[in-house]
């Protein structure tokens, strides 16, 4: 059993910690559900920065607030160098929203458990040129908020862009000397079926960071986790329990045999995903439900 840990101000998450992806608003109304169950699932929860900008009521659990950097994958987004650092220019069809470094750590300090710089995903098709801009800009805004962070008990994880063991590890590098709390890993979503590919860069990034805590983001499928596991990660987050609920489907494969399950439904079938990738115990209250859901009892 692992005795590996971060400790922040709301809490100790143990690792290795599955970290279930929630969202606040009214985009996802399954999530506003899913949410009072989570201290009972998990250690920590993922919000990311749009979705913390509407966060009203904070989670009772530790909160890892991403930057939000996976924007800069949308058509109307570009990644844009200012001065020395990156942003992220999204045209909303009425203005132009500009994210920033200085704005994502502002965020994080106001609410934040734990903390991600602000990085620029570097899809498989990406030309030789945006590749390596988005790589220079990750790593240099790594480095301004470690410089420019204020709140000393607020963990600090500096993310990793890169397309092969040999980026990863040159990324990896600049910030082994430094002083971030951990490590984190984007970009691996897109090449997942590369199974290969994805441990090798995984491998690449423990092997130049030590004992400091290592964080893949967006990978959530329980045997690939188990794999990052082994090859030395001590944190994922993902949102695919309750996208797979939210299509009536569980991690297993299976379904209630309903053709549209009732949003009752798809709250079980999230919290069973998520109990079966975090390998926790659903509460009583969560059983009972989810023995009418799936046939298994009788609704009293």
């Amino acid at each position: 059993m692992s005795t590996r840990s971060l400790s922040t101000r709301r809490g100790t998450i143990r690792f290795p910690a599955y970290v279930p992806v929630t969202t606040f608003g009214e985009k996802y109304p399954l999530d506003k559900l899913i949410q009072p169950y989570l201290p009972r699932l998990a250690d920590a929860v993922m919000v990311s920065y749009h979705y913390a900008r509407q966060m009203q009521t904070p989670p009772r659990l530790p909160l890892m607030l991403d930057s939000g950097g996976f924007v800069s994958l949308f058509a109307n987004s570009r990644v844009k160098r200012i001065g020395k650092l990156g942003v992220v220019e999204i045209d909303t069809g009425e203005q132009i929203e500009t994210l920033t470094p200085a704005d994502v750590l502002d965020l994080q300090e106001r609410v934040a458990d734990v903390a991600f710089t602000l990085d620029f995903p570097i899809p498989p098709d990406t030309d030789k040129r945006e590749a390596k801009k988005r790589f220079d800009l990750t790593i240099r805004n790594a480095h301004w908020a470690l410089e420019n962070r204020r709140r000393r008990d607020l963990p600090l994880y500096a993310c990793v862009q890169a397309w092969d063991a040999q980026s990863a590890t040159d990324c990896a590098r600049t910030y082994a000397q430094s002083s971030f709390d951990g490590i984190a890993i984007g970009g691996l979503v897109p090449r997942a079926k590369d199974r290969k590919l994805v441990l090798e860069i995984v491998a690449a990034v423990r092997a130049e960071i030590g004992e400091r805590p290592l964080h893949v983001f967006g990978i959530g499928h329980p045997n690939l986790v188990a794999d990052l596991y082994r090859t030395g990660v001590d944190s994922v987050d993902s949102s695919g329990y309750v996208k797979l609920a939210a299509d009536g489907r569980l991690w297993s494969g299976s379904s209630p045999g309903e053709a549209d399950p009732s949003m009752t439904d798809r709250l079980h079938m999230a919290l069973s995903n998520l109990a079966t990738a975090s390998g926790r115990t659903l509460p009583l209250s969560a059983h009972r439900l989810t023995f009418r859901t799936f046939g298994m009892g009788q609704s009293g």
